[in-house]
Order: structure tokens, then C-alpha cells, then sequence
């Protein structure tokens, strides 16, 4: 089975350590598409469950690398970046407690969403952020 995702350089935002961890979030992306994809009944909700448990927890440690670069580096759109982040893991949460209450729910539909907003949030978000670190670098205002 192919990849869901596959990083492309376009996504790049022009810091290593971003852009390691937004692959990171793909491959967790593309680890739960398999999981849905592979096995039926019961083994697809616990691996999905447990897939899906990993990438909340890679999420959050994505979340707070770029919170603490935004801090550290003053990044003046910092309150609405965190926003994001704040309502991105209340989708998911959701969702996951949903899944796990045993609500009608479709893996397939949430490893699109994630995906989909994975690659809009870098698209949009992510890469107004990196310029800014970028630019600071070129300044000698940043040694990262």
C-alpha cells in the first residue's frame, strides 16, 4: 500500500527542526491511514486507537517546539498561531473521545481531516512563521 502523504520540499518552511517534526506528522498521518486500511473489526479500532494515541502525543510535542521558538523569538503573531494549535487539539480530542464513546464514526473521514489540516496549517501558517525565523537568522537575530 502507498503512502496517504508524502512530503513534498514545497512544504518546507525553511527550518530544519519543523520541518523534521511536520514529517514526522505525515508519517503518523500516513501509519493511521494504514491502520485503517489493513484490518477489519475489532483490530482496526485498537491499532487506529493506539496509532492515533501517538500522533496526539507527537502533536503536542510539535506544538510546543514552535511555542517556544514563537516566545523565544518574540513572533509577533504568536496569540493567533497558538489559537490554532488550541482549536486543532480540540477537533481531535473530540474526535477521539467520539471514536472511543463508540459513536458512529468513519477513521478513513478523521485521517483526511488530519492530513487536510496538517498541510493547511503549514501551508498558511506554518511558512508565515518560518520566513519570519528565516529572516531573523539572516538578521543575526536567531543562531538555530
Amino acid at each position: 500500500m502507498g503512502e496517504f502523504v508524502t512530503w513534498k520540499d514545497m512544504y518546507s518552511v525553511g527550518v530544519q527542526v519543523i520541518d523534521e517534526q511536520h514529517k514526522q506528522l505525515l508519517k503518523l498521518t500516513n501509519d493511521l491511514y494504514r491502520a485503517c486500511s489493513e484490518d477489519e473489526g475489532d483490530i482496526i479500532k485498537d491499532r487506529f486507537k493506539i496509532t492515533i494515541q501517538a500522533a496526539v502525543e507527537y502533536v503536542e510535542v510539535h506544538f510546543s517546539t514552535e511555542e517556544k521558538l514563537m516566545e523565544r523569538t518574540a513572533y509577533p503573531d504568536i496569540a493567533a498561531h497558538i489559537h490554532e494549535h488550541k482549536t486543532f487539539v480540540h477537533q481531535v480530542l473530540e474526535n477521539v473521545k467520539d471514536f472511543e464513546n463508540g459513536k458512529l464514526y468513519a477513521p478513513n473521514a478523521f485521517v483526511r481531516f488530519l492530513r487536510d489540516w496538517i498541510l493547511e496549517h503549514i501551508a498558511l501558517v506554518d511558512k508565515k512563521f518560518g520566513s519570519y525565523l528565516v529572516q531573523m537568522r539572516k538578521e543575526g537575530k536567531l543562531h538555530a
